[in-house]
């Protein structure tokens, strides 16, 4: 069955601006929520419906693009590469509405299409446009559009419009049938996850502030202080949220922040206590900083680090929104940042490395885009230089977390396993304590661990390092480590 989005068609200003986005991302290889939000903030008129189709819109072509690009050339006697950015585009936006959105009647979607093609084009492009489309839909018919079941991984690329290397990774590290799952879940638009702040109201309070404002949402079972929204495939029992979180009610008080559940557990698997040094060696945009200054109390010390100057000013705004005194922002790259004395040496790092992402593929539908299989050496090096320099800011018996949202071996456990053989001074700690009994006896359960990969099992908790699979833990595939610096440094 197609996946539907269910968005209500706003007309010609909002396709334009989808285009606009559309043509950002394929020539600049911008990021699709960054180009969504320079694209809003042109057009402040658009209201919360408009955007939600738009964002809706972007977000499913470059999710399927693969797909609509195989489809586009089944019909097509112009070579995709040879078409205007605007005409691919338009093709592409028609496709995936006729296909996924199913609130926008057929005429309208052709109608659109053309009128856009008319005012950006010519009227040769609008022939073509009509031409394309009404082949398409006669295909269509013919049963001739679709990819089918084949598994080899070319089909698979073209089905889930991901690169033919992450699906032979995949494949060579979890197996044929959990990358068959992995796929499927890749292609699922997620609900809006909100963290509660340990600051303000208790989550069952801001639950019912939302219930009775007629949203659905549910507790997180790893980090029940987070509230997951149901998705925009599945509204049952309450309508989901597309709009800016920011007109979510208790937004303006500092009642939550956006964060995704895998993402609130690397702050709590830190195990602050209050009045400690805390660093967050990568900390922009924010989420796991402003977090641990609320785990803290708004005691202590939480040192927020991060090369871009840019994406600083929003640990900020997460700062005053939240109210945090504790929390300081320093513009620094964190492979070079140092403490000025032993003294000065945190109690507590949190390395949340760059990573290549492919743990929220499913949130960052432009990762597919944005990345090619040497990024993933790439990004080693970087994570070692990383996690070498964090190691140094440890005092002695202090804890360093390293995390990633990569489901990818080489960034996490090989990254791991090299600091140890040259930091013999570390040891893991096991992240067992901060799992609660409901969620052990579902991820560790006799049947799952017996289909599980190693890295991914109770065992390697105890050992000190977990990776979560989005098709097995039911969240972000995030790979989270908890390591020990020795209380007597050795010589």
């Amino acid at each position: 069955m197609a996946e539907e989005t269910k968005t209500v068609d706003q007309g010609m200003a909002s396709r334009k601006l989808a285009l606009e986005v559309l043509i950002k991302i394929e020539k600049d290889s911008a990021y699709a929520n960054l180009a969504l939000s320079a694209g809003f903030e042109r057009r402040k008129s658009l209201n919360e419906r408009d955007r939600a189709f738009v964002t809706a819109l972007v977000q499913g072509v470059v999710r399927n693009l693969s797909l609509l690009d195989h489809q586009i050339a089944a019909v097509s006697k112009e070579p995709l590469a040879k078409m205007p950015a605007v005409l691919r585009n338009i093709l592409r936006m028609a496709i995936y509405q006729l296909d996924h959105m199913s609130e926008t009647p057929q005429r309208a979607v052709l109608d659109t299409s053309a009128k856009l093609a008319r005012s950006l084009g010519h009227e040769g492009m609008v022939r073509f446009t009509n031409g394309v489309l009404r082949g398409y839909l006669r295909k269509k018919e013919e049963g001739g559009t679709t990819i089918g079941d084949a598994t080899d991984n070319s089909s698979l690329s073209l089905k889930y419009s991901l690169p033919v290397w992450l699906i032979e990774k995949w494949k060579e590290n979890y197996g044929e049938s959990e990358t068959l799952a992995l796929l499927a879940w890749s292609k699922k638009t997620p609900g809006l996850t909100i963290r509660v702040s340990e600051l303000g109201v208790e989550p069952p309070a801001m639950l019912d502030i939302l219930n009775r404002n007629g949203f659905a949402a549910t507790h997180g079972k790893l980090v029940p202080a987070c509230l997951i929204f149901n998705s925009a495939e599945n509204e049952e029992g309450g309508k989901s949220f597309r709009g800016s979180p920011n007109k979510l009610p208790g937004y303006e008080d500092g009642l939550f922040v956006v964060q995704d559940e895998a993402a609130a557990f690397v702050s709590t698997v830190l195990g602050v206590e209050k009045g400690e040094t805390i660093i967050d060696l990568c900390a922009a945009p924010g989420g796991k900083a402003v977090h641990i200054g609320e785990l803290l109390e708004n005691t202590g010390q939480v040192i927020a680090i991060d090369k871009s100057t840019s994406r600083l000013k929003l640990v900020n705004e997460a700062r005053v929104r939240l109210s945090l005194t504790n929390l300081q922002i320093v513009a620094a790259d964190g492979r070079e940042y140092e403490q000025n004395s032993q003294k000065k040496l945190a109690d507590r790092v949190l390395l949340d490395a760059p990573c290549s992402g492919t743990g929220v593929i499913n949130r960052r539908t432009d990762i597919s885009l944005n990345r090619e299989s040497s990024d993933i050496e790439k990004l080693t090096v970087l994570q070692k230089d990383l996690i070498q320099n964090a190691g140094k800011l440890v005092k002695a018996g202090g804890v360093l977390v390293y995390s990633t949202c990569s489901m990818e071996p080489e960034e996490n456990l090989s990254v791991v396993e090299w600091f140890l053989a040259q930091n013999p001074n570390f040891k893991g700690s096991s992240l067992l304590p901060f799992i609660n009994d409901e969620v052990k006896s579902d991820w560790f359960s006799e049947e799952n661990e017996s289909t599980l990969p190693e890295v991914s099992k109770q065992a390697s908790a105890e050992k000190g390092y977990l990776q979560l699979l989005p098709t097995r833990h039911g969240v972000s595939g995030f790979f989270i480590c908890r390591l020990v610096k020795d209380a007597a440094e050795m010589p």
